[in-house]
């Protein structure tokens, strides 16, 4: 299989579907608040829609706004990493976004183009408080959370909680089992996952590895790349279990108590690394770094912990051990987690995606 062995697997402890229109991207000084406009300090803030906006701004970005009641910070949702990543590139000449999330991957190749401005601990002190895989050489801006993949599952048609990912396999459930597949980050981190359950240890043979046990798989796939995603399919019943990402998960059971629950299984698994990036060029770069250090901080770090159910990845933060074991982040979770080298993976992913199609691995 040569390059497409699976190279984003590696051992150690540890999408909207839909594109923006270009138009969509370019006009976004259009639609910046007043408030943003008018304030001699202000911060656009790219970050991922939905559920996430609904939770991150009024809270954590809430947080922000009280502690420096003098600089203003507009949020502006996008569907994905790669829609951030377009309209960064539309902004290239005048941009108009100060702060972007990004995925470790797509923030790498923002990073080559030029579109990121370097972070590091003599201008950014914080950054010498975070674990060691939070920055990276090819990557500008740091990760700002860590997401587990997790096993999501309706208890009114599993009634005894999926604690492996073995149950996936499991016959019992017969065809109740629903698949994100790739492109999506999802179904990436699931063929690493399959690998590493059944044995990989060589990437040369981890990709084969993983597609005989996801062809396995198909006997107890009854649903593939749900619309809108595999949270609410599970939720309505429409299928009984599948990965997901652990705080869309945990977030996802608030809402519908007792039809979604989620766990990280026993075995660990892969996680996604989601960082946050200064842009270069932005005319707002003194309050963009300060709201960045401020989110690299304790006291934002144990709100999305807490508030949002992702994993952190400042060392200092004082965060109960129950709300760590919630996100995967005791020291024993850790320990199980699979790294992933998502920046390979990133450039491997159509390829990837072909994979899976030519194993049937797809709604056919």
């Amino acid at each position: 299989m040569g390059w497409l062995s699976l190279p984003f697997i590696q051992s150690g402890p540890g999408l909207s579907r839909r594109r923006l229109g270009a138009a969509a991207l370019i006009a976004l000084p259009a639609i910046v608040s007043a408030t943003a406009r008018a304030a001699a300090r202000s911060v656009t803030f790219a970050g991922y829609g939905g559920w996430f906006q609904s939770t991150f701004d009024p809270l954590i970005l809430g947080a922000f706004r009280k502690a420096h009641p003098d600089i203003a910070v507009f949020y502006y949702p996008v569907g994905n990493s790669y829609q951030a990543l377009s309209m960064l590139r539309a902004q290239r000449s005048f941009p108009s976004t100060s702060v972007a999330l990004l995925e470790t991957g797509v923030a790498a190749r923002a990073t080559a183009e030029g579109l990121l401005e370097p972070l590091d601990a003599g201008s950014m002190p914080v950054l010498k408080d975070l674990i060691p895989r939070a920055t990276q050489p090819n990557v500008a801006g740091p990760a700002l959370m860590l997401d587990n993949l997790a096993l999501g599952y309706n208890p009114t048609l599993i009634t005894q909680v999926p604690r492996s990912w073995r149950a996936l396999w499991n016959p019992v459930y017969g065809r109740r089992v629903v698949l994100q597949t790739p492109p999506d980050p999802l179904g990436l981190a699931m063929t690493a996952a399959a690998a590493g359950l059944y044995g990989a240890g060589d990437p040369k043979t981890s990709m084969d590895i993983a597609m005989t046990a996801l062809e396995q798989l198909l006997p107890r796939v009854g649903m593939w790349d749900p619309i809108p995603d595999v949270y609410t399919a599970i939720a309505t019943g429409d299928a009984g279990l599948g990965p997901c990402w652990n705080a869309r998960a945990q977030a996802q059971a608030a809402m519908t108590p007792g039809r979604f629950a989620a766990i990280i299984p026993d075995e660990g698994g892969p996680y996604l690394t989601t960082t946050v990036n200064l842009i270069k060029g932005s005319q707002q770069s003194e309050p963009a770094r300060t709201l960045i250090a401020w989110l690299l901080g304790p006291e934002a770090q144990r709100l999305l912990v807490e508030a949002m159910f992702y994993a952190p990845v400042n060392t200092k933060a004082d965060i109960p051990a129950a709300a760590l074991s919630r996100v995967g982040a005791t020291p024993v979770m850790i320990e199980r987690r699979m790294e992933m080298d998502w920046i390979g993976i990133t450039d491997a992913r159509d390829q990837v995606t072909a994979l899976w199609r030519s194993h049937g691995l797809d709604a056919h």
